[in-house]
């Protein structure tokens, strides 16, 4: 799906990954914005996952300077502790100066059903936000990305 940005650049998403309910997170960067840090808290499988976002006048920063986010990937399937619950059971996040990824989090412990996914790599643009769904744990995620419509 994309949504009109601006002249000449579109919102597309790649995701989610995991379970297909429908998703009840979205977060996107506004213009000047930044991902700075991102927080996954994870035991057996990935419970959650959070960002610090950074406006124009400066936060502290846990992504060095210049780096960004260019991927994710990880794993999902079927929780036994969650009536088998399709649930993500491990997450990397990938960045211009870590293409191998951060991570693995999640132990992806008493999952079945494993699938593995992975963004686009290289994306068309910068990654602008997340999206998903998440209850006790984090069950499905996506991403967003700003690309170049290809239209004047």
């Amino acid at each position: 799906m994309a949504h009109q940005v601006a002249k000449r650049q579109v919102i597309v998403q790649y995701g989610p990954y995991g379970s297909q309910c429908p998703q009840n997170y979205s977060m996107k960067l506004e213009e000047n914005e930044s991902i700075k840090e991102v927080i996954i808290r994870h035991g057996f499988i990935v419970d959650a996952i959070g960002f610090v976002i950074a406006k124009p006048c400066g936060n502290t920063i846990k992504l060095r300077c210049g780096e960004y986010i260019t991927q994710i990937s990880g794993t999902y399937g079927n929780y036994k502790h969650l009536r088998n619950q399709c649930t993500i059971a491990t997450l990397k996040i990938h960045t211009n100066f870590c293409p191998s990824g951060y991570g693995p989090y999640g132990q992806g412990k008493d999952v079945c059903n494993i699938h593995c996914f992975s963004s686009p790599l290289p994306t068309d643009g910068p990654i602008v936000g997340f999206f998903g769904r998440h209850c006790n744990y984090l069950e499905s995620t996506g991403i967003y990305v700003k690309k170049d419509c290809g239209c004047s």
